[in-house]
């Protein structure tokens, strides 16, 4: 883990450098998982339906069983998905939540083939790694701090009103009103205490003044040791660590009280930052460790977790590589349950998969910088992935924000399609608190019919939907008049048809991604990286001739 990132900085020492006709280099892709456990479903049982709820000990008992078998000594299991008694009975019971579990395990295992052999079992529905991904965004820091204003610092903030002043990573210079045109929709409204959006990362500063009045309450659950309100959970007051299996939502890496604040921070408070979201409740689900780095377990919990205790957006500015049906069923249920999932293209500057953002019920958030095009060097190197799932860009790139460790210090920024998916997150929770009777699919359909078309670089944006920008740069004062004139604009402009979104996009033949060596020798207990053959990727986008998107000419203007 260490190699690569000095690898990553060394590249980002390079493409910093203010110059015109930067060549922009694409990142490679790393396939990691848990060492010392894996996920298992098991096939749903008559005998344990008809028991007296004695599910969870029998589906653990024929686990245990089928592993001696195997000669593998279990540690312990967990059941992933915990029964919440208040609510989305029928949903935990179409996704068959009961059997899905994580089995901690005794030495060292071939984790890809004992996963593999054990899903031909008959018992068993299916059994994969706990794969692992990371946050979609690098921090940085503002050194001159002498330019900073003194006590006001919404001037930063060009996502929210850009007055051309910033320059893109690369030198060029910014382009005003290349924002998501926030002040005048502020003017119709700023959001709504009754909305609750799910802030799935490495945790938040729940007592930064600039957020303490914003974070979510359980007000049926005491802290006393006991899961008060029933919904599987001890003590979860403002969240749960699903990273640490403990209710400590502090953030421990400094990814999430970012992103917390971007869709959420206090405003008109003389403090920091404003966030697009002025009233939102924010619930944290720390679902990152102290690397910001995830494993599967924890965000497919997590996002159970957020769609069952009332988070009507829940925010993913996270990724992995590696395909996971435990994953994707999380998503399917919190989707079906209400919920709008917001999620990162990720930074790797190609047209790569990535998790969740290109599963089918997932809003997938790529980034642009201060000119309106699509970042292809954020601060710290990278570039906004591109594919056929993108559905919208927000601005992404040097996002300063709050600090998780000094109330006080606010010369921070971060980089990434996570801050441009951030910023969409708030966006929607506006759009509720408009009209909180406006489902999923109502929000996706405003903001995709709404985004700004033909902003950005003319040879990938194209007219309609395109690869690189999806429907184009939202814009929230449009979206706030969905249906109506603003602007000089139309209604709604004419949308690409789905089963023509896919044949636009150009591809041509590749080698497969190069797998990179991950010898961390970090001191994170919880997500050490181990990397499989590179058959053993489990990518359901893939097909025999490893067709990759097109990497774009680098910028020569």
């Amino acid at each position: 883990m260490k190699k690569l990132f000095i690898l990553l900085l060394v590249t980002g020492v390079v493409v910093l450098l203010p110059f015109h006709g930067v060549q922009t280099t694409e990142q490679k892709n790393v396939s990691r998982f848990a060492a010392d456990h894996f996920i298992v479903k098991m096939k749903k049982s008559v005998d344990v339906l008809a028991a007296s709820n004695p599910g969870m000990s029998l589906y653990e008992q024929r686990i245990k069983n089928l592993l001696g078998s195997l000669n593998v000594e279990v540690k312990s299991t967990k059941l992933l998905f915990p029964r919440d008694n208040r609510k989305n009975f029928m949903l935990y019971s179409k996704y068959e939540l009961e059997t899905y579990h994580v089995i901690y395990f005794e030495g060292k295992q071939d984790i890809p083939s004992l996963t593999e052999q054990i899903s031909k079992n008959n018992e068993v529905d299916f059994s994969e790694p706990d794969f692992i991904g990371e946050s979609a965004g690098v921090k940085g820091s503002n050194l001159n701090i002498s330019s900073a204003p003194n006590d006001q610092f919404f001037n930063r903030q060009w996502g929210l009103s850009n007055d051309g002043s910033q320059k893109t990573s690369t030198g060029r210079t910014g382009r005003r009103n290349a924002d998501m045109n926030i002040l005048k929709a502020w003017e119709i409204t700023t959001g709504s205490e009754e909305i609750v959006v799910g802030i799935l990362d490495s945790g938040t500063k729940i007592d930064h003044p600039d957020l303490s009045g914003r974070i979510w309450v359980n007000t049926e659950e005491v802290k006393n040791g006991r899961d008060d309100d029933g919904n599987g959970f001890v003590d979860d007051i403002n969240g749960y660590n699903f990273a640490y299996d403990n209710s400590n939502v502090k953030d421990d890496g400094g990814h999430g009280t970012n992103i917390a604040g971007t869709v959420g921070a206090s405003t008109n408070n003389s403090l920091g930052y404003a966030g697009i979201d002025q009233k939102c409740r924010l619930m944290v689900c720390k679902n990152l460790d102290d690397e910001n780095l995830g494993e599967y377990s924890w965000w497919a919990a997590s996002l159970y977790y957020a769609a069952n205790n009332g988070a009507r957006i829940i925010n993913m500015s996270e990724g992995g590589y590696d395909y996971s049906k435990t994953l994707e069923n999380a998503i399917n249920f919190a989707y079906e349950a209400g919920s709008l999932i917001v999620a990162s293209m990720m930074n790797k500057n190609n047209g790569d998969t990535y998790y969740p953002a290109s599963f089918k019920n997932v809003l997938a958030v790529g980034a642009t910088d201060t000119d309106d095009n699509r970042c292809r060097e954020f601060t710290w190197g990278g570039g906004s992935n591109w594919g056929k799932h993108i559905a919208v860009v927000a601005p992404g790139n040097r996002v300063y924000g709050l600090d998780f460790k000094d109330n006080y210090n606010y010369e921070v920024y971060w980089s990434g399609t996570s801050q441009a998916t951030a910023y969409v997150s708030g966006f929607a929770s506006v759009l509720l608190a408009q009209d909180p009777s406006r489902t999923n699919k109502d929000l996706r359909e405003i903001i995709t019919s709404t985004a700004q078309d033909q902003v950005g670089d003319p040879r990938e944006d194209k007219s309609g939907w395109d690869e690189y920008y999806g429907y184009g740069r939202v814009d929230l004062y449009e979206a706030l008049n969905y249906g109506k004139f603003s602007s000089g604009k139309k209604e709604v402009r004419e949308k690409v048809k789905e089963e023509e979104k896919y044949e636009d996009p150009v591809y041509k033949d590749e080698e497969p991604p190069v797998r990179i060596d991950d010898n961390s020798d970090s001191n994170s207990t919880r997500a050490k990286a181990n990397d499989p053959q590179d058959s053993y990727r489990k990518n359901r986008d893939d097909n025999s001739e490893n067709k990759r998107a097109k990497k774009p000419k680098a910028d020569e203007r």
